[in-house]
Order: C-alpha cells, then structure tokens, then sequence
C-alpha cells in the first residue's frame, strides 16, 4: 500500500513538472530572468505585463515593459543593456 502511495505521488510530480516545462517553453527567457528579479528584489509576483516593447539591436534584445504584480504592485521595467538584468522603477501614481 505505502508503494502505490508513492508511485501515485511520483506520478503526480512528473505530470506536473511535465506541464510546467511545456509552460515555460512559451515564455521568452528574458520573461523568466524578469520574474525571479521581481520576485527576488521587489516580493513581486509577475501577474501580467503590459507596454510590452521588445526590439532587437543587432545580437542585442532591448525589453521595457510595465509589470503587475498580483498584489496590486506596479513597476516600469527596462533591459538595454543585453542581459537578463532588469533596471526596476517604481510606478508612480501620476504616470500610472
């Protein structure tokens, strides 16, 4: 009995980290790299983005964005530089 509980239990873990990887397949890295700053420097849970502006600068991916966070948070969001590493501003309420 203990057996079948852990193989179900295994199971389960595999099927979901199965979907979570298709998920993540979608999601452009600099989306992720962006995520975990948030949620690393700013206790920001991404809900969704808007303003979104990717262009591409030669071998360079330039990114602003606006970030919601699932607590109501706003912030304006740049990478110019090239890398994953994200300039993060506070929304103001005027400019929100």
């Amino acid at each position: 009995m203990k057996q079948l509980i852990m193989t179900g239990a295994m199971l389960a873990l595999v099927v979901t980290a199965a979907s979570q990887s298709g998920l993540a397949e979608d999601v452009p890295a600099w989306q992720l790299a962006l995520q975990n700053q948030l949620l690393a420097e700013k206790q920001c849970n991404l809900n969704y983005l808007t303003n979104v502006k990717v262009q591409e600068l030669g071998a360079i991916t330039s990114v602003e964005a606006r970030a919601h966070c699932v607590n109501g948070q706003a912030y304006d969001v740049r990478s110019l530089s090239g890398t994953n590493k994200f300039d993060i501003r506070e929304c103001g309420i005027t400019i929100c």
